[in-house]
């Protein structure tokens, strides 16, 4: 049986050395309005397509006009990148696929919602675009929680009615930061995400590229598992105005999490350990395995 030994090490090595890279399609994200009622207090916020694709990856403001990439402290704050529900509103999105409890989705999150949620900065410091390894974030998020729901018919509603929250924890990031060269670099993430069990308070004493850093390669944002409801699938997201706040829930964005065996990357036949490829990681699996039987085996 040494064949199968070496097989199966061979198969041990192969496993190492993981990296997750995102490659952008436009059905990853929400793609239709399907209801938007505004809320009073809407303001500039009020075209539901904003909702729909990416969340930003950078934004301008009112203090600081020039546009600069969107960090946890410094979040989305344009009119042509966010929707509020508004204070009774609701926004109701739909996807172009069924977005599916796959079981290979990091952390079992499903879907992701993006809003402007921002952490607090610390020490008495204000974000001015300059080097995040230089600015402090305090241990808090401003948040502004909208209630979920999800459909498969866009009739009958499931609520995520303890939580988790739309526009709260955690806050959007665009870019990974190259602390060699001290510039932006890559895009992070946002079809990846965040350790659920990361909380703002986790950061308190981080610097914002620290932060942007435990994010893992994830641009952010609060993930929802649609297993917790009983689902396998669904098509629609609602988020709907808080009755009891008088905060109003902004949306940037809302994204199907990536995972090996989703819709766009289908496990291929032979494929054993479902890592999305055929190669001799199964063939040490199905060597390791040869002649197994559990049933009617003489």
């Amino acid at each position: 049986m040494c064949w199968r030994k070496a097989y199966i090490a061979f198969a041990l090595f192969c496993f190492a050395q993981v990296t997750y890279a995102y490659d952008y399609d436009a059905n990853d994200f929400a793609i239709e309005v399907v209801d938007y009622i505004e809320g009073l207090g809407a303001g500039i916020y009020n075209e539901p397509n904003s909702a729909l694709g990416r969340p930003s990856l950078e934004t301008g403001g009112r203090v600081y006009p020039e546009m600069w990439p969107v960090v946890p402290v410094y979040q989305p704050r344009l009119a042509d990148q966010l929707v509020t529900d508004g204070n009774g509103g609701l926004l109701t999105v739909k996807f172009s696929h069924p977005v599916a409890n796959d079981e290979n989705n990091l952390y079992g999150v499903d879907f992701i919602i993006f809003g402007n949620a921002f952490q607090t900065t610390g020490g008495g410091q204000y974000w001015t675009n300059g080097n995040p390894e230089e600015t402090i974030v305090g241990g808090s998020v401003f948040a502004e929680p909208g209630i979920v729901s999800v459909s498969q018919d866009g009739n009958d509603w499931y609520y995520f009615s303890s939580g988790p929250y739309a526009d709260d924890f955690a806050p959007t990031a665009g870019y990974e930061w190259d602390d060699v060269n001290d510039v932006w670099a890559q895009e992070l993430d946002p079809t990846r995400p965040i350790d659920p069990n990361l909380t703002a308070s986790d950061m308190a004493g981080k610097t914002v590229a620290e932060m942007i850093e435990a994010y893992d390669g994830s641009a952010g944002g609060t993930g929802f598992d649609i297993g917790a409801l009983g689902l396998d699938w669904i098509r629609y997201v609602r988020i709907e105005d808080d009755p009891g706040s008088v905060v109003t829930t902004e949306i940037d964005a809302v994204a199907d999490v990536s995972c090996c065996g989703d819709y766009r990357h289908p496990f291929p036949v032979g494929d054993v350990n479902k890592d999305c490829k055929v190669n001799m990681v199964d063939f040490a699996l199905l060597a390791g395995h040869w002649l197994d039987c559990t049933w009617d085996c003489e």
